[in-house]
């Protein structure tokens, strides 16, 4: 009898674990956290013609893909209606938070594949249709391993102010 009570919690405990796989497709790096905004400081109209001029994205048919936070210098390969557009390491300036801009193409969907982590980020061809500017950046968590925001508005990357040490 007494063997029968420690056997069964052990027989439960061994019928509930399941052992975990490992994705190796392009949805192990799946995004959870998309977020479309206007609620921050926007680049002056000038800036952003600027900008968009130095790109050539001032077309209907482009997109700017910005590469923002905690990117150390992994290779990043951007493919955008089926042509590679950027391939490079970009590393995130700590004072301004920017690591990259790219044109890309809003009229098929954008991969950007970072060799880094190993895993693929999609932008959809309706999101960048809608939205001029996708900023994304890494989290530095496995899962949402990206932050992805849309936004009409081209965001200031200007650098963060020293803190100056009292004497």
């Amino acid at each position: 009898m007494k063997k029968i009570l420690l056997l069964l919690p052990l027989a439960l405990m061994l019928v509930m674990c399941k052992s975990t796989k490992r994705k190796t497709t392009a949805t192990a790096g799946k995004i959870s956290n998309i977020s479309y905004s206007e609620k921050f400081k926007g680049a002056s109209a000038a800036e952003t013609a600027t900008l968009l001029k130095t790109l050539d994205a001032s077309a209907e048919t482009k997109s700017v893909l910005v590469l923002t936070q905690n990117f150390i210098g992994g290779e990043v390969t951007v493919v955008s209606a089926g042509k590679q557009v950027y391939k490079g390491y970009p590393i995130t300036d700590k004072g301004t938070g920017l690591a990259e801009r790219i044109a890309i193409s809003n009229t098929a969907d954008t991969r950007v594949l970072d060799s880094y982590t190993g895993n693929e980020v999609v932008l959809s061809a309706s999101d960048t249709k809608k939205y001029k500017f996708a900023y994304v950046a890494r989290t530095g968590k496995p899962k949402p391993a990206y932050k992805v925001l849309y936004s009409t508005k081209l965001k200031v990357f200007k650098p963060k102010k020293q803190k100056t040490a009292a004497r």
